[in-house]
């Protein structure tokens, strides 16, 4: 797809209602995706990676390509 830009963050900047690429499928993270663990905080109980690639749409409108 043309309109999707990938950008690697850290698990710890990860919000509630971003769409994330996680093992190869899209997902939206929310509250119980989201854990604090031993080794720090895990997204999906995985908590050895601790960069996540975060996935934004680029939505043409009136005023120019928007991230959303």
């Amino acid at each position: 797809m043309k309109n999707l830009v990938k950008t690697t963050i850290q698990i710890s900047d990860l919000q509630i209602g971003m769409t994330v690429e996680h093992l190869g499928k899209l997902c939206t993270v929310g509250k119980d995706n989201i854990s604090k663990t031993f080794h720090g905080i895990a997204f999906d109980g995985d908590a050895s990676s601790k960069t996540i690639t975060m996935v934004q749409f680029a939505v043409p409108t009136a005023n120019g390509i928007v991230l959303r």
